[in-house]
């Protein structure tokens, strides 16, 4: 059983929140063994846990009393790839982590280049055992997880637009492979919902400079998609980044239809209710 690390040095990220479009620095520093994914926010604490997972509309949001963190699943999905167990994440400026440009990549590799410490307390890895199933009845969208030796992830995605289209991937995860082939990936929207949503008090700080617009044509950014199927490696990056939330890390398959982030939220707390005991 592999033993729990932390960030050797601090680390910290500017930028603006996609959803509240304020400025914000999030401060990454080393955290005593079993001390977990620790957030800081003006108005308290909230640990990164399945427990205080609050809201998956549009993002992945954690609350704790008065405190709450919003689109934390960029950082999550770059520290669990990493295999991070302990560090405290102090926000300022604002309740949201930065978007940056948009996909995990900039968390990612200063988290590689930060290093990590090993301590002596051993970390806890679950191994799938029986299948798990989140389901929508409405729309036929499905998330499952089942046994299997490695953390792999196949998604399906399904799109009515030119650039999209039926695409289907399969991931073995580990830090090399997240690095290489899922961190890079952006998060994504729709130009024909972009004024509804910003009527809602979303996506203030949304552009082509942080995210993949697609028109009824295809995609609006200039420099078009980074991998054919993008959206995929994304809602791969969006998956893992709740597994964060989960006290263990996992071996098993996941197989998603069409899953977002509430499919992936309604997971990790079965997962958490069959295996955090």
């Amino acid at each position: 059983m592999p033993f729990q690390t932390t960030i050797k040095k601090e680390i910290q990220f500017t930028g603006i929140g996609l959803h509240n479009g304020l400025k914000s620095l999030v401060s990454l520093r080393p955290a005593e063994p079993g001390t977990g994914i620790l957030f800081l926010t003006a108005k308290g604490k909230v640990k990164a846990s399945y427990k205080n997972v609050s809201d998956g509309n549009f993002a992945l949001t954690l609350v704790a009393g008065k405190a709450k963190v919003v689109t934390a699943e960029h950082l999550l999905a770059s520290l669990y790839c990493a295999g991070v167990d302990n560090v405290v994440c102090e926000l300022s400026g604002s309740n949201e982590v930065p978007i940056l440009d948009g996909s995990a990549l900039e968390f990612s590799k200063a988290i590689k280049k930060a290093g990590l410490v090993t301590s002596s307390k051993k970390r806890k890895e679950v191994r799938i055992k029986e299948d798990a199933l989140s389901f929508d009845m409405q729309t036929g969208r499905f998330l499952k997880a089942e046994k299997a030796d490695k953390m792999e992830i196949r998604y399906y995605a399904s799109y009515d637009n030119p650039a999209i289209g039926e695409q289907y991937r399969e991931f073995t995860i580990s830090k090399e492979n997240f690095m290489k082939e899922i961190a890079g990936a952006r998060t994504f929207g729709w130009a024909e919902q972009v004024k509804e949503q910003r009527r809602q008090g979303l996506i203030k700080g949304g552009s082509v400079k942080n995210a993949i617009l697609f028109s009824a044509k295809g995609v609006v950014n200039k420099e078009g998609l980074r991998y054919k199927d993008e959206i995929i490696r994304h809602k791969i990056m969006d998956l893992l980044g709740a597994l964060a939330l989960l006290p263990f890390t996992l071996k098993g398959r996941f197989t998603a239809f069409k899953s977002g982030h509430n499919l992936d939220i309604e997971m990790i707390k079965k997962l958490g209710g069959i295996y955090d005991r």
